[in-house]
């Protein structure tokens, strides 16, 4: 006798009772997965070997005249830290704001755990030193910053900043940022160029810009434009002006007209032309 096939209403029972199954056994794997994720989290937050407890612990690369510890002493850190509760990019911000440099790269190494930091140093060319304004104190205190070649002005919010730096640049710029900025390019790379040791550019009466030369000691330029160049030219043909002349009676040169110098000596005595020189 031939037994009758399964009734169809069975066969549905039957798959879906399958089905169910599938899905208790996906919905248990889908548990054991987050609760696992869950506890490695909570157990590498907690892991005592990944935390950084001293700034030994912070490995900066890149830095060709940065010290290491100016470095570490900018970063927004408490001691210890975790590693994975630190955020490389509030670091980064935090550094390219205070250090002259113009990138930063944070990596966090597990083990050992370490934080390794990559800078990008700017190169600076002077010293820049803009018009006084009130500190928090209610003070009046010169704003002092470091200019690279291209213009570009980072600040050193303290003086013990300034003073850890090891080497500053001997160029010195006074005046309001915005007056050269633009202008600070050609200017320098001119600078550059010339034999003359420029010690200090004073921009703070645009119309009266003045250089402090080792050479020839204060020289009145006017407002700078397409004749600087020449006025530097001037400047290293009367760099023996010295022998002749006693400098202790010059106030200054005037150069604002290259092709007509003259010396205005202090109160004492008369201008003198230099025409002849």
């Amino acid at each position: 006798m031939t037994p009758l096939p399964p009734h169809p209403l069975q066969q549905r029972r039957r798959r879906l009772q399958t089905r169910r199954q599938r899905r208790r056994v996906g919905m248990l794997w889908r548990l054991l997965i987050v609760g696992s994720a869950a506890a490695s989290s909570l157990w590498l937050l907690s892991h005592p070997n990944w935390v950084i407890h001293s700034p030994r612990d912070i490995h900066i690369q890149g830095n060709q005249w940065l010290p290491d510890a100016l470095v570490r002493e900018q970063l927004p850190l408490s001691y210890p830290e975790t590693l994975l509760q630190l955020s490389p990019e509030a670091i980064s911000s935090s550094l390219e704001n205070n250090l002259p440099i113009t990138t930063s790269q944070v990596k966090r190494q597990l083990l050992p755990p370490r934080l390794i930091i990559h800078v990008q140093e700017r190169s600076p060319v002077a010293v820049a030193v803009l018009p006084p304004k009130l500190n928090s104190q209610g003070v009046s205190q010169e704003q002092v910053g470091l200019l690279d070649a291209q213009g570009l002005w980072v600040p050193l919010e303290t003086q013990d900043l300034l003073q850890q730096l090891p080497q500053l640049p001997p160029l010195r710029v006074r005046g309001a940022r915005q007056v050269y900025e633009q202008s600070w390019p050609h200017v320098y790379a001119t600078l550059e160029a010339s034999d003359v040791q420029v010690t200090e550019i004073d921009w703070r009466d645009p119309s009266r810009v003045m250089l402090e030369t080792q050479e020839l000691g204060s020289v009145h330029l006017g407002s700078l434009g397409d004749r600087f160049e020449e006025q530097l030219q001037e400047i290293h043909r009367l760099r023996n002006l010295p022998q002749e002349v006693d400098m202790n009676e010059v106030e200054y040169i005037d150069l604002q007209n290259p092709e007509a110098p003259y010396l205005q000596k202090r109160s004492s005595g008369p201008s003198q032309s230099l025409s002849s020189h």
